[in-house]
């Protein structure tokens, strides 16, 4: 795999930097739209086989209005090229916005996602949807995250429904190890088909001396569901992975994964598959 497309990466930076003028300029111009444009910037580029391209660019801003109050919003813009059999093209934009408040030993976040996909095919599809969370302190060293969303994608005429809710746990051992676990449930439905997937996980966190940070993971889901004319055979998929993310020099990250993914097919012949992958991304944060 060949790293480090610099053309993508030049292009974020000078975007950001196009960014950050804005926002200084708008500080001159008129304080009261301060809150309409980002305070950090995230940017991403990278080169997987296939001669794929996926380039991304995340702009965060948090506006305080009272004690305990604050409107987070948040937009993402990406963009893949694909130049291999049938060439491709893609780019997506979202926004996800909404209050932040914190009661005690409890937070609570309501934003409002939206958002919309274009491909080279000029097919457009657009998606919206809540997604509150409620994360509550146990003690000095403990969490809970409660969350729930629901989303629709209108794509090609159709209407997709998607609820996702999902609840976990982390625990740190002082400032350096943590351990979470959690469970999720997705139900995806259309005109025509519906499906349900179950999933729990587990991770063990830790940042080491050198600035390093590294992550095991495993997880196993179940998928199942009705189609058109039949029930689809249910599904299971159990990976671990082993990440690790590493902070360079103004700004600059490097991070790299492994991952080994087994799926099992419950139909009739029980077919089984196991795939390894793995990478290195280099990113800076503007």
């Amino acid at each position: 795999m060949r790293l480090l497309p610099f053309r993508l990466l030049t292009a974020h930076a000078a975007l950001a930097a196009l960014a950050l003028a804005a926002t200084a300029r708008a500080d001159i111009i008129s304080p009261s739209l301060n809150w309409l444009l980002p305070q950090r910037f995230h940017g991403s580029s990278q080169l997987l086989p296939g001669e794929r391209w996926e380039s991304h660019l995340t702009g965060e801003r948090s506006m305080p209005l009272v004690a305990g109050l604050d409107w987070q919003t948040r937009t993402d813009l990406s963009r893949i090229r694909y130049d291999q059999l049938v060439p491709m093209r893609a780019q997506g934009f979202g926004l996800s916005s909404g209050p932040q408040l914190r009661l005690g030993i409890a937070e609570l976040a309501l934003p409002w996602n939206t958002g919309r996909d274009t491909n080279g095919a000029n097919s457009t599809s657009t998606w919206s949807g809540g997604a509150p969370r409620m994360t509550v302190a146990l003690g000095p060293n403990d969490r809970i995250r409660l969350e729930a969303r629901i989303s629709r994608r209108k794509e090609a005429g159709a209407t997709k429904r998607k609820r996702t809710t999902s609840v976990s746990w982390r625990h740190s051992f002082g400032d350096a190890w943590s351990l979470s676990a959690g469970m999720r449930e997705v139900r995806e439905a259309d005109e025509d088909d519906a499906s349900i997937t179950g999933e729990t996980w587990a991770s063990v966190d830790a940042r080491l001396h050198g600035g390093w940070r590294w992550s095991l993971a495993s997880t196993l889901s179940e998928a199942r569901g009705t189609g058109a004319t039949r029930l689809q055979p249910p599904q299971r998929i159990a990976s671990l992975s082993l990440s690790t993310r590493y902070r360079l020099s103004d700004g600059w990250w490097i991070s790299g994964e492994l991952k080994s993914t087994h799926t099992t097919h419950y139909s009739e012949d029980a077919r089984e598959m196991t795939s390894r992958s793995g990478g290195l991304k280099l990113y800076r944060d503007f």
